[in-house]
């Protein structure tokens, strides 16, 4: 939210100048007083203003189709290797037993084999569900170690100890209770409930299934089932680097 009013400002600013400048320059222009020094500089700095605004508007919306069409070309090969990892059932073969009188005929107990035992120790131990923010609604879907930021259509993998983004390999990397940037320096730590800084101390508060700043600039709901990987990770993309 608050990106977005600083955002606004800027280009209502940048109109205002550009409007105010303009009209100066025009209105000594037909009055026969000469150029306006102080209206030539506001029209200057807000049509530059301007410039700058729509051209950093239409970048974003270049990278926010890359980062949406690389992700779509990426699903599919989760899915597949997904398929691949299940491990194949093989039936047993019957035992051959030679044809014997009935009295003579004794049948061996099969073992039974419990397939599916290593994925099942391996399976991801976490919760679900939407991550809101309080006057905005939903802003992260979390499902298990995959978590979609629905503000981009971003797609994240919590995959042991990284958090890859789909389509750009790891994010972050998680260590005991910190999580830090990839190749990079700490970003937070979750302490009980409190949420720290690594360089700047504490930073947010997170119980109740509430997560929410210390100067409450930012609130949030989120699922009371989440693993301390799954809080790690829905912290660092809300707080992002700094």
């Amino acid at each position: 939210m608050r990106r977005q009013s600083i955002k606004w400002t800027y280009l209502v600013l940048a109109i205002v100048l550009t409007v105010y400048g303009g009209y100066s320059l025009l209105y000594n222009f037909f009055t026969d007083k000469g150029i306006s020094t102080l209206g030539l500089i506001f029209f200057c700095c807000g049509s530059t203003m301007l410039v700058i605004f729509f051209v950093l508007l239409i970048m974003t919306h270049i990278q926010k189709k890359k980062i949406v069409i690389e992700s779509k070309k990426a699903e599919p090969e989760v899915e597949e290797k997904q398929e691949e990892s299940e491990p194949e059932v093989v039936e047993e073969p019957e035992p051959v037993v030679e044809k014997e009188t009935p009295s003579d005929v004794t049948y061996a107990p099969r073992e039974r084999v419990a397939y599916g035992s290593d994925r099942s120790s391996s399976r991801f131990e976490g919760g679900s569900g939407y991550v809101r923010q309080d006057g905005y609604g939903p802003v992260l879907r979390v499902s298990g170690p995959e978590i979609v930021d629905m503000r981009t259509n971003t797609y994240y993998r919590i995959e042991g100890n990284v958090v890859n983004m789909s389509g750009s390999g790891p994010a972050f990397e998680i260590s005991g209770n910190r999580i830090r940037s990839a190749f990079g320096s700490y970003l937070y730590e979750i302490s009980g409930d409190n949420v720290n800084r690594i360089y700047g101390g504490f930073y947010a508060s997170l119980s109740g299934g509430r997560l929410q700043t210390h100067d409450l600039s930012q609130r949030y709901e989120i699922p009371d089932d989440l693993n301390l990987k799954q809080k790690l990770a829905v912290v660092a993309l809300l707080f992002g680097t700094y």
